[in-house]
């Protein structure tokens, strides 16, 4: 199944904590790269929200591997199924 998963970044998270946790994010990101959950990335210009493909055999699959990235308690995630043609 695809998913197209809209991720925000709370207003309120702590800036600096953000900071800090962007290395082990990149890693963990780059990771479900590697696994195939993540197929597609789209930053916006803002760098605080993205949009990205991603799939998995099951919606709950797809949110427990995204509940490992480190900045998940700051994310408010949309996740919407895509039609597979």
């Amino acid at each position: 199944m695809r998913f197209l998963v809209h991720v925000r970044i709370r207003p309120d998270a702590p800036q600096h904590e953000i900071e800090a946790l962007q290395p082990a994010e990149q890693a963990r990101f780059a990771e479900l790269v590697e696994l195939g959950f993540i197929k597609n990335f789209y930053l916006s210009h803002t760098r605080d929200e993205h949009w990205s493909i991603c799939t998995a055999d099951h919606e709950d699959t797809l949110r427990e591997a995204l509940q490992t990235l480190p900045f998940y308690q700051y994310m408010i995630l949309e996740y919407n199924e895509l039609v597979d043609e």
